[in-house]
């Protein structure tokens, strides 16, 4: 007896990760971030609530994950028994001759993996000693021992992929060999369905726990029920009343009560403070305009001028102090009211220093101080922040006036402008005395005057830390090169990227959509005019090709095309299943009916029955069969008359002919008697529907089978001895396909372009100028093509999109049947 060898895991490639340093665009135009505000106080209840809930949730998460380990494993079960059963159709038709083994691919293998409408699948049948017998070669094995028992595993081509291997043994001349059958299945309705489990068994879950913290909720109620009474209370107060709570707390919340009796008395504290503080300014305010006045009466009692000019000049600096204090104060409430409300916007810095600058040479002070400015070293353009100009403006001012009352006699002041990549500095130095390193943090407290000898308010460093703060900059307090302080303002940078890429204009150039064709350009020439008239700027370049030819190309990697359209269905579906289509969901008014469709990347614009035409000099509609076992018996019957004079496809030249003679034999069993059938009568084939009207319109053939009706019924205007005929048990429906291929180099416009298709104008569009019928997409109007095929007596069987039209695509598969039919046909002279 032949084993199997072990097979090892597969290697992956270990996945890379990167990081983005970059900075984030934009940032320099969002809205100021507002102050953070203390969160609203939540009652205890909602505390015991929450911290219930919180419980609950604990709870719920750590049943979640029983609960999705559960919902995978039920999945895996469920759809495990679809590859089960299909593995078993497969081997059942496993048999060996004298060439080795070999398989008879049964079509309820598809069926049962059709089930999962949306999955792609893979699969091959391979016997150790003999290696591959057909499918998909090389697929992942696992390291495992050949067995009759199933073993599935999860493994990864282009993307995830649940798979079975089984085997069984089969008499061979040597002896016992085995044979393995192996199927892989995407996971997307394994997904699909694990997620309704959890879904289901979460939403139980939560109902349960809803109702759960409901009791807790009136247990909660029922039992903190005594503190409404202290809040009524405390709601109750006069707000000028401070005294402490009285009362007999429950001892859970005693030290609650101390607390809050803590508290205010620390308000009580503070509010003294508050007043004690208004009561001070009201204090400076009032000496300060007393002291004018009381000069000015003194000025008015003198009895010389040279007494009433002392008092009056002591009057004037008297008065200047009170002005001073007044805008002091009027400017710290400015500034604080500012930080709270200013937008700030992008401006830059340097004319509004200069400008500042200039308002300020007016003053008498700065007549005999030696004050320079410098900014060479900002290079244009750089001094652009986010900021407010009155509020920056007012902390210039103090700085400078700052410098100005404590600078001394010879005093110099310097104001400097510069930055760098990330910042901007405004500075002001002084050549004062400075202040002292373990005075400088408390030189910014409001009223804090760090020289006595100086008359000030001690508000100017505390004006100017609030501009500062509100502007996310930094104030810093040092000593100058002039030997007194240095203060600096440090604003951080506005960057003008997002603004240069959004002025930046963007020509706009011609593209191009590539769109590979199995359909004669002149039925679509309409529809891609249409679509080129729609978006400006992108022509469409068209290629035609047969259908064979055209799948042969795109598997080889040939264009990239964008669009790949094609009537031949099960080529299409082969091409989707490799995975070399991208997923797009269509709008709603763009949706095909459920069969024209899988997996949103194969879609289906057309509606296009298999039809039969007749010569009507040589055939009368009355004697024309009305079903498939009619028709083997109508040409049997006449096979005199009919001989050299059916036609029909080329089966291994067109693919169309090929997908209608494979549903054919899955429908019906007089498909393989029709073989024979045509085979005696020396049937004609031919590669397209055009080149069967004419000879049938010639009288060259009396009968063409399972011609493609819509180039048909557009043809036979043109002849008029063509008559086209329906059969009254069934009619193949096929649809021409589109799909986007991942190589496509316009994605997002080739999905347009299918979405115009199936919308409601472009299936007018079809209907009106070319000879395709329309699938009739919904919310699309009824056109004449349906109402005419509607009319008719035939019974249309759509062929579906799916993994079924995978098997008469197997390489065996398809040799038996191309044989039987090359069998049927020999000695035609085709």
């Amino acid at each position: 007896m032949n084993s199997a060898p072990r097979l090892g895991a597969t290697n992956k490639a270990p996945r890379l990760e990167a990081t983005n340093n970059a900075p984030r665009l934009g940032a320099a135009n969002e809205a100021p971030r507002p102050e953070a505000t203390p969160d609203e106080p939540r009652s205890l209840k909602w505390r015991l609530l929450s911290s219930m809930a919180a419980g609950f949730a604990l709870l719920l998460l750590l049943m979640s994950v029983l609960l999705w380990n559960y919902s995978r494993a039920a999945s895996n079960r469920t759809f495990d028994l679809l590859l089960a059963g299909a593995a078993l159709a497969m081997l059942e038709r496993v048999s060996f001759n004298a060439d080795g083994p070999t398989v008879d691919l049964p079509q309820s293998a598809m069926d049962i993996l059709a089930l999962a409408s949306d999955d792609r699948v893979v699969y091959r049948v391979f016997a150790p000693a003999y290696g591959e017998i057909t499918g998909t070669p090389d697929l992942p094995l696992p390291a495992v021992d050949p067995s009759a028992a199933p073993v599935f595993y999860n493994d990864k081509l282009n993307e995830g992929f649940r798979f079975i291997v089984q085997g069984r043994q089969i008499t061979s001349a040597a002896g016992r060999d085995w044979v393995f059958v192996q199927i892989g299945q995407t996971l997307n309705a394994r997904r699909e369905h694990q997620g309704t489990l959890f879904l289901y068994g979460m939403a139980g879950l939560a109902g349960v726990s809803l109702i759960g913290l409901g009791f807790v909720w009136l247990a909660i109620r029922t039992s903190l029920a005594p503190l409404g009474t202290i809040a009524a209370s405390l709601l109750a107060r006069n707000p000028r009343d401070l005294s402490p709570i009285e009362g007999a707390p429950p001892q859970e919340i005693s030290d609650l009560f101390r607390a809050i009796n803590g508290f205010i008395a620390q308000l009580r504290r503070s509010r003294a403070l508050t007043e004690s503080f208004i009561a001070d300014v009201a204090h400076q305010t009032r000496t300060s305009l007393s002291a004018v006045q009381g000069q000015l009466a003194l000025a008015v009692d003198a009895d010389s001028p040279e007494a009433m000019r002392a008092r009056l000049v002591k009057a004037e600096a008297q008065g200047n102090k009170t002005v001073h204090l007044t805008n002091q104060l009027l400017a710290n409430a400015m500034v604080i009211h500012r930080s709270d409300q200013a937008q700030l916007d992008p401006m830059e810095l340097r004319p509004l220093v200069r400008d500042t600058l200039a308002e300020l040479l007016r003053d008498r002070r700065l007549r005999e101080i030696t004050i320079s400015y410098e900014d060479a070293q900002l290079p244009d353009g750089v001094g652009r922040i986010r900021g407010d100009a009155i509020s920056i403006r007012e902390a210039l001012r103090n700085l400078i006036d700052n410098a100005i009352r404590h600078g001394g006699p010879e005093n110099s002041i310097l104001i400097e402008l510069d930055g760098d990549t990330r910042s901007i500095r405004l500075t002001v130095s002084d050549g004062g005395p400075g202040i002292a390193p373990a005075d400088r943090a408390r030189a910014t407290e409001r009223f804090t005057s760090i020289n006595r000898d100086t008359a000030g308010s001690g508000l100017g460093l505390a004006i100017v830390r609030s501009v500062a703060e509100g502007h996310d900059a930094k104030l810093e307090l040092g000593a100058s090169q002039l030997g007194g302080l240095r203060a600096s303002l440090i604003f951080p940078r506005l960057a003008a990227l997002l603004a240069a890429l959004l002025l930046t204009p963007i020509a706009a150039k011609a593209s191009e959509l590539t769109i590979f064709g199995a359909t004669d350009r002149a039925a679509i020439e309409p529809v891609l005019d249409a679509f080129e008239a729609k978006v400006p700027g992108w022509t469409i370049s068209y290629r035609e090709f047969q259908t064979v030819d055209l799948y042969d190309a795109v598997l080889a990697g040939e264009g990239p095309p964008d669009v790949v359209i094609s009537s031949a269905m099960d080529l299409q579906v082969d091409l989707v299943n490799r995975g070399m289509a991208q997923r797009f969901v269509l709008p709603e008014d763009s949706q095909p009916p459920d069969w024209a469709r899988w997996r949103d990347e194969l879609y289906g614009f057309t509606f296009e029955p298999a039809a039969i035409l007749y010569n009507k000099r040589i055939l009368s509609r009355e004697d024309l069969p009305n079903s498939h076992r009619d028709l083997s018996s109508f040409i049997r019957d006449h096979e005199a008359e009919l001989k050299g004079r059916v036609g029909g496809y080329d089966l291994r030249r067109s693919g169309i002919g090929y997908l209608y003679a494979t549903q054919d034999l899955i429908q019906s069993v007089q498909a393989q008697r029709l073989f024979e059938v045509l085979g005696r009568a020396s049937a004609r084939v031919y590669l397209g529907t055009a080149e069967m009207t004419r000879a049938t319109g010639s009288g060259e053939i009396a009968l063409a089978l399972n011609v493609i009706s819509s180039y048909a019924m557009a043809l036979v205007p043109d002849h008029p001895d063509v008559g086209v005929h329906f059969l009254s048990d069934y009619n193949l429906v096929m649809s021409r396909t589109a799909f986007v291929p991942k190589t496509a180099r316009a994605p997002a416009m080739a999905a347009r372009f299918v979405a115009f298709l199936l919308s409601p104008e472009g299936q007018s569009l079809i209907d009106r100028d070319t000879p395709l019928i329309p699938i009739a997409a919904a919310g699309a109007p009824l056109t004449d093509s349906a109402r005419l095929l509607r009319a008719s007596s035939g019974s249309f069987l759509p062929i579906r999109l799916g993994p079924g039209l995978l098997t008469f695509l197997d390489r065996l598969k398809r040799e038996e049947v191309l044989r039987s039919w090359d069998a049927a046909m020999a000695g035609n002279g085709n």
